[in-house]
């Protein structure tokens, strides 16, 4: 990353920052700042850390973010930075530098008297995702620094209130499911901290019945990709990085469900347990039905129907939309087990995960094709598409209902 503290001078003048900026005129410190931003500009020729640094003063300063948000992920840098390269001989970098991110977030959030546990852990694996994502791009330390700054914004004004036990349990259980996966080879490190913010999400807002049934369709989207996966290479249409998912297969993959878990976490309302489903069940059943139908013999074009080379976008097969349909019915029958859902919202899961997975290959045959998104845009159309399935046929299901009777 760009942003490296040659000298302990960094951190002990951020950290100077962090001690006097909540007792000044946020106006003042914004501008002091921004000032301070311009000659690191001019003179150090640091670009990148200049402007973002400014735009955080800037922020602040207006009122826009708060005094955690603008100090804290500048304390989790220097110090990240600063302890990772002290410690290289002696601990692992990731390691050192997660140690030095917790101590800078809680030393702001205790001197701004802002602490929260969940937003601290949150800021944490976010920056270690978008390092871990980022690694070499010089604008690295910028997108670290305002990512977390909106990261830390955004769950502030949510103000969630959570079981401090229950953010323990998620922490430790996704951390450990993490870890194993990453032993296993199943996912990349930026997968592992992709998993992990949204198992503590999930676990933290809807409860743990809803982690289980995204971890199912983890578990589901890894065994299949190593099936028959020889084949697979034999024919080109393997999964990248010998069968590994990252960030991007993630959130392509389950953003939508995870705002749609949040959503009734906060509110309580089934229409969001409903778009929960629709996307994961979509994205359980678009997998298997690739990695699956992808060995079921010609695929046809699901535009023209006509025969088409294995793993061309928009290729479908019989074994294909069995292996779609297995897949929704999976997720939407565990989330029935678990109570995530009542029965009728579940059978909505499951026409949804149909409707998303097929609307996957007509996105992928209309647009992929011509090179205008790549695979994970697809995804995430197609889970997006399948969510508002869901959405629109429960509202109308309880339209109807509440009509009726």
């Amino acid at each position: 990353m760009e942003f490296k503290p040659r000298l302990v001078a960094m951190p002990l003048v951020v950290t100077l920052l962090m001690l006097i900026a909540p007792v000044i005129n946020p106006y003042i410190v914004g501008a002091a700042v921004i000032l301070l931003s311009v000659i690191l500009y001019t003179l150090h020729k640091t670009h990148y850390l200049a402007i973002s640094v400014a735009v955080l003063a800037l922020l602040y300063g207006t009122g826009l973010i708060p005094v955690t948000a603008f100090l804290g992920p500048m304390m989790m840098m220097v110090w990240g930075e600063y302890l990772a390269r002290k410690l290289r001989d002696y601990t692992p970098e990731t390691l050192a530098f997660t140690l030095g991110a917790i101590l800078g977030i809680v030393a702001t959030m205790f001197h701004c008297m802002q602490l929260d546990s969940l937003v601290a852990i949150i800021a944490v694996v976010v920056l270690l995702m978008l390092r871990s994502i980022l690694t070499d791009r010089d604008d690295a330390g910028m997108i670290g620094l305002l990512g977390v700054a909106m990261t830390i914004t955004l769950f502030f004004d949510l103000e969630f209130t959570y079981d401090a036990t229950m953010l323990a349990l998620a922490v430790v259980v996704c951390a450990g499911f993490a870890y194993f996966a990453y032993r296993a080879k199943t996912v990349d490190a930026s997968g592992v901290f992709a998993a992990v913010l949204f198992g503590i999400i999930l676990i933290t807002f809807a409860g743990v019945p809803w982690f289980l049934i995204v971890i199912s369709f983890f578990i589901l989207g890894s065994f299949f990709t190593k099936y028959r996966y020889a084949e697979k290479v034999f024919l080109g249409v393997e999964q990248g990085k010998s069968g590994r998912r990252g960030y991007m297969n993630a959130f392509a993959n389950a953003l939508v469900g995870v705002a749609g878990a949040v959503l009734f976490g906060i509110t309580g309302d089934y229409i969001f347990a409903a778009l929960f489903l629709g996307c994961i069940a979509t994205a359980t059943a678009d997998t298997l039905a690739s990695e699956i139908g992808v060995t079921g013999g010609t695929p046809y074009m699901i535009t023209t129907l006509r025969p088409v080379p294995a793993g061309t976008n928009g290729g479908v097969t019989v074994l294909g939309e069995l292996a779609c349909l297995f897949g929704a019915t999976i997720i939407c029958g565990l989330a029935f087990i678990l109570e995530v859902a009542p029965w009728y919202v579940c059978l909505i899961g499951i026409a949804a995960g149909f409707f998303g997975t097929n609307m996957d290959s007509l996105i992928g045959a209309l647009i992929e094709n011509k090179g205008v998104i790549g695979n994970s845009g697809t995804n995430l159309l197609a889970t997006l598409s399948g969510g508002l399935f869901a959405v629109a046929v429960y509202w109308v299901c309880v339209t109807a209902a509440n009509l009726l009777f």
